[in-house]
Formats: structure tokens, C-alpha cells, sequence
């Protein structure tokens, strides 16, 4: 599944898009479903329930990419994993407010970091993690 917003930037053409969509990690890539934002979450007002109950959402958070989502987990008392996936490098990126370098939008790439770090500080957030976080550790949450 990606969000139709993610595909029409992977096929988009141009040198930055060279860089962050390398058309060899398409190949061989079958019944790839598109999603249509069925809710208004995140700091775009965009967001896809996955399920329809509101127990995983896939929230746009724009900059880095067009239609970057971050998934929050959330169980039935209302405790939330966050996974932000490209939004920051680690938790350094949002504690100290730092946007990566590549961006095809800078203002919403600073908004959806700016979200994160609410979402990220919020009591209810267990856990917040981003993808590629040299400080991350295999663990289990349960929550």
C-alpha cells in the first residue's frame, strides 16, 4: 500500500526525485495499492485509518517527501507508539528541531517535525522512533 499523494511524487520527473525514488527499487514491484486520506490527523490534515477503528492510523507528514507517512499504534486505553519513518533521522531530530537535508518542501518538512515533537512529548506516547536512528535497539513494546 502508499498513499496515491507518495506515488504521484515517485513518478514525478526530476534530479531530486532520481535521488529519492532509484526506479531499480521498483523493479519487479506487483499489486501495489494505492489509499485515498481518509482522515484529517497530523499536521497536514491527512491521514488514512488503516483498519477503520482508529488502532493504526498513516499519517502524512509531509517535507521529505510528498506523501511520507508516520504510523501511530494506538491500544484501547489511548497509549500511542509513533513510527516517523523519514520525518528525522532519530529523537535528536525532534528534541532539537533538526530537518534533514533533503526535502522537497522545507516549511511542511519543519511542520511535520514540529508535530512529531508534539505527538513524541505527549504522556500518552510510549514510544517515538524514526527509521534510521543509530541509536535504536531492538526491543518489544507492550503497552
Amino acid at each position: 500500500m502508499i498513499a496515491d499523494d507518495e506515488m504521484r511524487g515517485a513518478t514525478e520527473h526530476g534530479i531530486v526525485n532520481r535521488v529519492r525514488f532509484y526506479p531499480g527499487w521498483w523493479n519487479g514491484l506487483k499489486n501495489v495499492d494505492l489509499y485515498h486520506w481518509n482522515g484529517t490527523e497530523g499536521p497536514a490534515g491527512k491521514s488514512y485509518d488503516l483498519f477503520g477503528d482508529g488502532s493504526v492510523q498513516l499519517i502524512n507528514i509531509p517535507g521529505h517527501t510528498r506523501g511520507l507517512v508516520a504510523t501511530k499504534i494506538t491500544n484501547p486505553d489511548g497509549k500511542y507508539v509513533l513510527l516517523f519513518a523519514d520525518g528525522g533521522y532519530s529523537s535528536k531530530s525532534w528534541q532539537d528541531m533538526i530537518v534533514s537535508g533533503i526535502a522537497v518542501d522545507k516549511r511542511a518538512q519543519k511542520r511535520s517535525l514540529e508535530w512529531i515533537r508534539e505527538q513524541s512529548l505527549d504522556p500518552n506516547c510510549i514510544a517515538s522512533m524514526a527509521s534510521h536512528d543509530p541509536a535504536h535497539v531492538d526491543n518489544i513494546i507492550r503497552f
